[in-house]
């Protein structure tokens, strides 16, 4: 079936994928080449050559040279490109992000703890990286660092790959905001022991297997850092 010409390279990539989901193409497999989807879509070769190149940057393909597209497996790191973005240029509100982020977090540690209530996860490596941010208080970078592989391993405790992939679609943004975070207590001659305590807080209603109390400490914990930020999430 030929196409439409309007936006036409959107038209094929809109085929192509329609293709992909049709034929079940898994991650890794090829798709048909430039010339068989040109031939398949009635369109020349080089409006093929720019969906593919489309679709690349979305990660819905691997392109390489002189070889067919493969299927991919898209990470968040596209929608962490827009967000990142439209921050930058003001057409995003922070506090929206912080409240989202919110939002994701506090359904993540009440997933978690009933998954560890129920046996089926436990809190292991959270507790480890708990006592290495323990030990890097004064090592901003390296705090931070842990900060968020904390944050993460509570997403992948709750086994919710849609709030994985949105909270690793904000990690940039997260750093900066726990970069901020941890000067603003600094500046005011704060030690980040309060942060400790807070994960503290949140790790041992996960590991009790208690959602509310999981919740209640994520909130916590979130109103606190905003307020470092003279923000309250």
């Amino acid at each position: 079936m030929a196409v439409r010409r309007t936006t036409l390279f959107d038209q094929v990539a809109s085929e192509i994928i329609t293709l992909i989901e049709q034929t079940g193409l898994k991650p890794g497999d090829q798709v048909p080449s430039e010339g068989e989807l040109a031939a398949r879509f009635g369109v020349n070769r080089l409006a093929v050559r720019e969906a593919i190149r489309a679709l690349a940057a979305r990660e819905i393909l691997i392109s390489s040279q002189g070889r067919p597209a493969r299927v991919n497996v898209p990470t968040a790191r596209v929608f962490a490109q827009i967000l990142g973005f439209r921050l930058r240029q003001q057409s995003l509100r922070f506090e929206d992000m912080l409240d989202a982020r919110g939002a994701v977090e506090r359904a993540m540690a009440s997933r978690a703890a009933v998954r560890v209530g129920a046996g089926e996860a436990s809190t292991d490596d959270a507790t480890a990286l708990l006592e290495k941010m323990e030990e890097a208080v004064d090592d901003r970078d390296r705090f931070v660092a842990l900060d968020l592989a904390f944050h993460h391993d509570i997403a992948k405790t709750a086994d919710n790959v849609i709030l994985e992939l949105v909270l690793e679609s904000l990690s940039d943004v997260l750093t900066e905001h726990r970069l901020a975070s941890y000067d603003g207590r600094s500046r005011r001659g704060e030690s980040q022991q309060d942060t400790i305590t807070a994960h503290r807080a949140i790790l041992d209603a996960i590991a009790a297997g208690d959602p509310e109390r999981a919740v209640a400490a994520m909130a916590a914990h979130l109103t606190e850092t905003g307020e470092d930020l003279e923000i309250t999430p």
